[in-house]
C-alpha cells in the first residue's frame, strides 16, 4: 500500500496509508501550497475536511497547529483508518462517515477552514457549497478551499452565497478559495 507524508509540524515525516481504492491523493506540493496559502490562520483553527479520504489534510492541519479537524467520508473503511490514527497519535481527529452533503447536517461545531476534495468524476459543486453554507457555522474570517481538476471550471455558473476569494494552479490541480463575503477573509 502506498503511503502520503505529511509535510510539516508536529507529526512531520509521519506516513498515513492510501486507501486501497477510490482515492485520488492531493499531490504533496499542491498541500503545501494549500497550507502556505492559509499560512498562520491555521493555528488554533478548527478545521473540517471533507471527502477526506486518507485523511491527510486533517492530520496536516493538527499537525501544523489546528485545534481539532472533522474529517468527513463515505467510506467506512477510510473512517476507520482515520481514527485508528488518530488513536494511535493521540490526535484530535474526528471522523465521520456519511455522504458529505448529509453529515453536514449533523456538523455542529464552528469552523476556521473547510478543504474539500471531491472525486474528479463529482459534479454538484454548487449544491456542495450551499450546503457548506447552509448547514456549517463559519467563524468570522472563515475560508473554504475546494479542490477540482484544472480542465474544468466548476465554480463559472455559480452565484451562491459564497463569493470566490482566490484560485490557486498546481499542475493538473486548482484549488479555489471561497468566503462569505459578511465575513469576507481577504486573501491575496
Amino acid at each position: 500500500m502506498n503511503s502520503l507524508r505529511i509535510t510539516a509540524g508536529t507529526l512531520r515525516g509521519r506516513r498515513l496509508p492510501v486507501p486501497p481504492h477510490d482515492v485520488r491523493p492531493t499531490s504533496e506540493r499542491a498541500r503545501q501550497a494549500f497550507f502556505n496559502i492559509v499560512g498562520p490562520r491555521i493555528d488554533s483553527a478548527r478545521f473540517l475536511d471533507l471527502f477526506a479520504g486518507s485523511g491527510i489534510f486533517s492530520f496536516e492541519a493538527v499537525s501544523r497547529g489546528a485545534a481539532a479537524a472533522t474529517a468527513i467520508d463515505r467510506d467506512h473503511g477510510n473512517v476507520e483508518r482515520i481514527d485508528r490514527l488518530a488513536k494511535e497519535w493521540n490526535v484530535p481527529v474526528n471522523a465521520v462517515e456519511g455522504d458529505v452533503v448529509a453529515a453536514l447536517r449533523g456538523v455542529s461545531e464552528t469552523f476556521d477552514i473547510v478543504y474539500a476534495d471531491p472525486p474528479y468524476d463529482y459534479h454538484a459543486y454548487d449544491q456542495l457549497l450551499d450546503a457548506i453554507k447552509a448547514h456549517v457555522s463559519l467563524a468570522p474570517e472563515a475560508l473554504v478551499a475546494v479542490e477540482h481538476r484544472r480542465r474544468s471550471d466548476p465554480f463559472k455558473a455559480y452565484r451562491g452565497p459564497l463569493q470566490m476569494a482566490r484560485r490557486a494552479e498546481y499542475g493538473e490541480v486548482w484549488i479555489t478559495l471561497f468566503a462569505d463575503p459578511s465575513l469576507r477573509a481577504g486573501l491575496a
